[in-house]
């Protein structure tokens, strides 16, 4: 168990220490993915066993017990629109008396896609009426491994590359995030980093990825109640907070309702609610469906919808 700590307190320590003050490039990167975790405050670092894992911390992908696959979709102001899609594979999973083992570790792939069109053009001259219109991508495929080392520490990590496009032009760069996790007497620890790499370059103008460090822990209540809290440091915010809570009730062994509520310091929105999310789903055999509600102070609202399935 100390050696264990120890791991996790210098990886947050050193990633601390990285994560300097400055403008990010590729933000798209600080776009927590899943209306699960988006209704719990993105205080999902510590929360394994979630295809979302291979965003959140790629340590918790060591508890996939089985095939899973989810999808999501988010409406956002101005018609941007943020989707998600990740698939994790155990490899040569199989169930014992003390619970799945996966004896070579989890593998799992995503992509992520933030994207606008109808972007008016403006000249060099002044005028009300538009040139044209533009349209912006920004893409990133991850691959990611997990391993469990003990019952108690598992460790993970993925690889992003990162392809952005506007108008015309484009610009790439190479993302890793790493993560470990360590449970101990039903809590769960999680400290890791995210985006550390290369700076995308458009024609001359190059910022850093949008590096962040964070630290988390969550327990499960009375096998109805996750609570979850995560400590961030992004590069080029000051240190946050993120606290989630999750309540699910089965109603019989088949259907199972979940509610969600959360809160981020990293959110500042202008006017309204700021830093708040409420969400919720329902499970189906192994199917799920959750939503989430993200007030966006005078932006308006955003809504989260995703699916998971387990195989």
């Amino acid at each position: 168990m100390r050696r264990a700590l120890i791991f996790l307190a210098v990886l947050l320590a050193a990633s601390c220490a990285y994560a300097a003050s400055g403008t990010s490039g590729a933000a798209f990167l600080k776009l927590a993915p899943g209306a699960g975790p988006a209704g719990m405050g993105e205080a999902f670092s510590a929360v394994s066993g979630d295809v979302q894992s291979v965003y959140y911390n790629p340590a918790g992908l060591a508890d996939v017990a089985q095939p899973q696959i989810t999808g999501m979709h988010d409406a956002s102001f101005q018609g941007i629109r943020y989707e998600f899609a990740a698939l994790a594979l155990p490899l040569l999973s199989f169930s014992a008396a003390d619970g799945p083992k996966n004896s070579r570790g989890v593998i799992a792939a995503a992509v992520y896609n933030l994207s606008v069109s109808g972007l008016e053009r403006r000249g060099t001259v002044e005028t009300d009426a538009p040139t044209g219109t533009f349209g912006s991508s920004d893409l990133a495929y991850s691959l990611a491994y997990a391993y469990r080392f003990t019952p108690e520490l598992s460790a993970g990590a993925a690889v992003k590359f990162v392809d952005q496009t506007l108008d015309s032009v484009s610009a790439t760069a190479l993302a890793v995030d790493i993560g470990g996790t360590f449970k101990h007497e039903g809590w769960s620890l999680a400290g890791g980093v995210r985006n550390a790499g290369s700076a995308p370059k458009f024609r001359e103008a190059a910022d850093p990825l949008p590096f962040t460090a964070y630290a988390g822990a969550s327990r499960l209540f009375g096998g109805r109640w996750l609570t979850a809290a995560d400590l961030l440091k992004p590069r080029d915010q000051p240190p946050g907070l993120a606290l989630g809570v999750q309540y699910s009730h089965p109603f019989d062994p088949r259907l199972t309702g979940l509610l969600r509520a959360g809160f981020n310091t990293l959110h500042h929105d202008p006017g309204g609610i700021s830093g708040v999310s409420l969400g919720g789903g329902v499970q189906m055999l192994s199917m799920q469906l959750d939503f989430a509600w993200l007030p966006m102070g005078d932006l308006g609202n955003t809504f989260r919808y995703s699916v998971s399935v387990r195989f």
